[in-house]
């Protein structure tokens, strides 16, 4: 039963990190009317950056979602150990009459068996509530991927960049210039669609 609180105990770490991870805003970052404009045709590549692990912390709609995702998992923790704690009792309480003496041998082995069976199905029912939260979790990323691909899809276009560049953590850009990070405009249209994660 350990490997079951190492489990939920690790699940509860990652979820709350998806939540906060790589929040990298910078105060002193320019407003989106402060962004350099792109270089007109022929002066050069027109290439301005985001910070994508700051986008999903700026995005309500997905710290929403991230949110009720988190209290699901706590809830899911709770029932699960309820349940364990209710099977630890009935067995102890087995153990104590088998020591008395006042079970007999088919009824002990037809006890262990009913245990069985319901530390299985514990197990099972703890599965499915982890592997749907993280359904849930793997929606709520692919619609929020979506969302932030089509925002940049329609900067690109309006302002002709040649280049949007990630800045971030697990990117390969290690030093940027501010007057062209775009995130706060990102960010303001990404917060200005209401229903993009409903």
């Amino acid at each position: 039963m350990t490997d079951v609180a190492r489990i939920l105990l690790c699940a509860a770490l990652v979820l709350p990190g998806l939540t906060f991870f790589g929040c990298d805003q910078n105060a002193d970052a320019p407003a989106a009317s402060e962004v350099r404009t792109p270089a007109a045709p022929g002066s050069g590549l027109s290439i301005v950056f985001v910070k994508v692990d700051s986008l999903q912390a700026g995005y309500t709609q997905v710290a929403d979602e991230l949110g009720r995702l988190e209290d699901n998992f706590l809830k899911a923790q709770e029932n699960h150990a309820a349940r364990v704690k209710s099977l630890e009792e009935e067995v102890s309480k087995l153990q104590n009459l088998m020591q008395q003496g006042q079970l007999a041998p088919n009824r002990v082995q037809a006890e262990q068996q009913r245990i069985a069976r319901k530390e299985q199905e514990i197990l099972q029912q703890r599965d499915m509530a982890l592997n749907s939260i993280q359904q849930d979790q793997m929606q709520i990323q692919q619609r929020f991927s979506e969302r932030v691909k089509a925002v940049l899809e329609e900067l690109q276009a309006e302002n002709n960049y040649d280049y949007i560049l990630n800045q971030g953590q697990n990117s390969a850009v290690l030093i940027t210039n501010d007057a062209y990070d775009i995130t706060p405009m990102v960010l303001e249209r990404l917060n200005a669609v209401q229903d993009s994660l409903q």
